[in-house]
C-alpha cells in the first residue's frame, strides 16, 4: 500500500494524496460543516474558535502561527477573525475569537455527499493519516471538560453540526481505538432550539498521550489538571508530526 491515499477532496489542496496535513484540515472541516461564497467562488473552513478570555492572546496568536505553517503545504489560507470580518469570506460566523483556514472548492458543495469517500480513504490509509484527521476535528473546536479543582478529566466534547457529520466522525474515532460517546441531536425538553449532536472522547489521558492537541490554550487547560491530580506534566513535543503537536502525560 503507499504511503498516502490518493484521493480527490473536492477542496484545492494542492495535492492527490490524502496526507497528513490535508487529513487535519479535513478534519477541522467537516467538524465545522462552513462554507462561504466569495466572488463567484465557493470556499470551506476549518475554523479555531475560543471562548472569551479561555485563550490569551499570544496563544491565540502562537496557535495561528503553527496552523498556518501547516496550511502553507495545502493551499489553505489561513487569517484571524479581525481580518474575516467585513470581508467577502465572513460568513457571518466568526464572531468568537480565533482564526479560520480557507480552501477552495473544486467540487464539493455538500460535506454529507463527500462522507463516503472520504471514509473509504481514510480507513484505507496509515494511523498517522487518521490520527492527523482526529487532531484537525479536536483542535480547532474540541473543547476539554476537565476540572484542576476536583483534579477530574470528563471527556473532550465537540459539538457536530449534525448526526450524519457526528456519527462520521464517532466511526474513525472508534476504528481508530477511541473510547468515544456520541449523543443525536434531540430536542430541548423546554422547547426551542434543539440541542446539537455532541461527540465525547472518553479516555482523555490516553487520548493526550497518544494524540495531543496543538492548541497552547487547551495544552495549558489540561497541563493544570495534570499538576492538580499528579504533581507533574509533561509536555512531550511532536513538531516533526504536525507543527505545535503536543501530547501530555502525568
Amino acid at each position: 500500500m503507499p504511503a498516502y491515499q490518493v484521493y480527490n477532496a473536492g477542496i484545492n489542496t494542492g495535492t492527490q494524496y490524502l496526507t497528513v496535513e490535508a487529513a487535519y484540515f479535513l478534519g477541522g472541516i467537516y467538524a465545522a460543516n462552513e462554507k462561504v461564497a466569495s466572488n463567484g467562488k465557493l470556499y470551506w473552513a476549518s475554523p479555531v474558535r475560543y471562548n472569551p478570555k479561555y485563550s490569551t492572546q499570544a496563544e491565540t496568536a502562537e496557535h495561528f502561527d503553527f496552523v498556518r505553517q501547516i496550511s502553507d503545504k495545502v493551499n489553505g489560507y489561513t487569517v484571524m477573525r479581525d481580518n474575516i470580518i467585513g470581508t467577502p469570506l465572513d460568513s457571518g460566523k466568526n464572531r468568537l475569537p480565533g482564526f479560520s483556514t480557507f480552501f477552495e472548492s473544486t467540487g464539493l458543495t455538500d460535506l454529507l455527499e463527500g462522507i463516503p469517500g472520504l471514509k473509504d480513504a481514510l480507513l484505507l490509509s496509515t494511523w498517522e493519516v487518521q490520527k492527523a484527521f482526529i487532531i484537525g476535528a479536536m483542535d480547532g473546536r474540541g473543547t476539554p471538560d476537565v476540572s484542576a479543582a476536583k483534579q477530574v478529566f470528563r471527556y473532550l466534547s465537540l459539538d457536530c453540526p449534525n448526526n450524519d457529520i457526528g456519527s462520521f466522525l464517532s466511526e474513525v474515532m472508534t476504528n481508530y481505538g477511541l473510547f468515544v460517546n456520541y449523543n443525536t441531536a434531540r430536542d430541548r425538553v423546554e422547547g426551542g432550539k434543539p440541542r446539537r449532536p455532541q461527540l465525547r472522547v472518553k479516555d482523555v489521558e490516553c487520548y493526550m498521550a497518544n494524540i495531543g492537541y496543538i492548541s497552547p490554550a487547551k495544552v495549558r487547560k489540561l497541563s493544570e489538571v495534570y499538576m492538580a491530580k499528579y504533581d507533574r506534566a509533561s509536555v512531550i513535543n511532536d513538531d516533526a508530526f504536525l507543527p505545535g503537536l503536543k501530547y501530555l502525560k502525568g
